[in-house]
């Protein structure tokens, strides 16, 4: 095994125990699994691009160092936001569908208008949660005193 080929085996290792920290944080539940598993590939795949010789002549280029350390964190920098990126997505898909919101159109539009504008509209404009009501389980809004469909009390 050459020395170059040991440095990527360790790096996508790092990148892989990276992703599975941040993976173990999520909220399981809520998030998709396709988000997960895209999140988990980001950071080794980052990792290995920027490790190797063509994503280390792109940094050179650019006007960074092309040494190992500095493709190291910049494959680890663009993982981590990668996979943050996709998680969040995730989140939006996972949050609409719970508040029974068209989901996968906040999820596009998260994903196409910039700078985050996207996910701050999605919190500003998403609906509140439901819960059933306490005797015919139909969905009612918290907060409310009273069902929309029985009348029943919700109490407080």
């Amino acid at each position: 095994m050459t020395q170059q080929s040991a440095v990527l085996l360790i790096a996508f290792l790092a990148g892989i125990v990276i992703a599975a920290v941040l993976l173990g944080s999520a909220t399981r539940k809520l998030l998709p699994r396709s988000a997960m598993g895209i999140a988990a590939l980001a950071i080794p795949m980052w990792v290995l691009y920027f490790v190797s010789g063509q994503g280390r002549s792109l940094l050179a280029t650019k006007g960074f160092l092309n040494a190992m350390p500095e493709a190291l964190w910049f494959g680890l920098t663009f993982g981590v936001f990668t996979a943050a990126f996709f998680l969040a997505l995730g989140y939006i898909y996972g949050d609409a569908k719970r508040r029974q919101m068209p989901a996968w159109a906040w999820v596009i539009a998260a994903f196409l208008i910039p700078n985050f504008i996207g996910f701050i509209l999605y919190l500003v404009f998403r609906r509140p949660l439901l819960g059933p009501c306490s005797s015919c389980g139909k969905p009612v809004r918290g907060g409310e005193a009273f069902c929309r469909h029985c009348g029943h009390s919700q109490g407080s």
